[in-house]
């Protein structure tokens, strides 16, 4: 798959102090924050970041960012991708298609698939192009409890051959998947949570598994490096961050049902 890569904005100058040509210049970010619907969205976006890039999931970069004025509150760049010469589709749009209204010869859409945000037939095209990543994403969202993934991604669907399809925005997961901490905590506590996903019934079950494989086998020094810090992050206490940690642990005990049931 082609290489993910961000937007350069502005001109860019050479960097004087530099002896291999390097130049100084800004990328296009999208900054998040913590407010009262997610007062957990910084640690969240933080901690689903690094366990996703140690997974190989197809994620936007980000980093944890402060102005360098006296404003000292901490939030999430999540880099902006550059869609500029890619054949992106446009998820976030207004679906006015009925699926149903399509050729006669077309395949029916199969039992059980998730169409509250519309775009079916996109959809459908997105997992035949994309077979893995929509498993392996699909899989880390249950895992992090993350019920907020419809429309939050984005594919090259024209492409000929396969493009760039990469997932953004999970800020509402882990411990801001519901409004407050312990809310968020009591939700991923659950084995049934969460109770859909918008690919459900559209990935397939071998890489499913294997998804399920890698995050079950996943070590706990890996887990633990991406759950705690040596201080408060956002409104997460180090508290907090252990109880995510041991939340994850249990989590995979019960990833691999949770995905028969809601996936496949």
């Amino acid at each position: 798959m082609p290489i993910l890569c961000y937007e350069i904005t502005g001109a860019t100058t050479p960097n004087t102090r530099s002896t291999t040509g390097a130049e100084d210049g800004q990328l296009s970010a999208v900054l998040k924050y913590d407010h009262a619907e997610a007062q957990a969205q910084v640690y969240a976006e933080l901690v689903a970041n690094r366990l996703a890039m140690f997974l190989g999931i197809p994620v936007v970069v980000g980093v944890p960012a402060r102005a360098s004025t006296a404003d000292a509150r901490l939030r999430f760049a999540a880099i902006r991708a550059a869609e500029g010469g890619l054949d992106v589709y446009d998820f976030t749009a207004d679906d006015r298609h009925d699926p149903d209204d399509c050729p006669a010869d077309a395949p029916p859409l199969p039992e059980g698939m998730y169409q509250t945000a519309g775009h079916a037939r996109a959809m459908t095209l997105l997992a035949q192009k994309y077979p893995k990543e929509t498993a392996d994403l699909a899989v880390f969202d249950l895992w992090i409890g993350n019920e907020d993934r419809a429309l939050n991604f984005k594919a090259d669907l024209g492409a000929k051959d396969r493009g760039v399809m990469f997932a953004l925005d999970q800020g509402s997961s882990l411990l801001a998947c519901r409004a407050t901490v312990d809310r968020s905590l009591e939700c991923l506590a659950r084995p049934d949570f969460p109770a859909f996903h918008p690919f459900q019934k559209l990935v397939h079950a071998r890489y499913c598994g294997a998804m399920v494989e890698r995050i079950t086998s996943m070590p706990d020094w890996a887990i633990l490096s991406a759950t705690t810090y040596d201080d408060t992050v956002g409104n997460v206490t180090v508290v907090d961050q252990v109880a995510t940690h041991t939340t994850l642990i249990e989590r995979k005990r019960f990833l691999g049902a949770l995905v028969d049931r809601i996936l496949l």
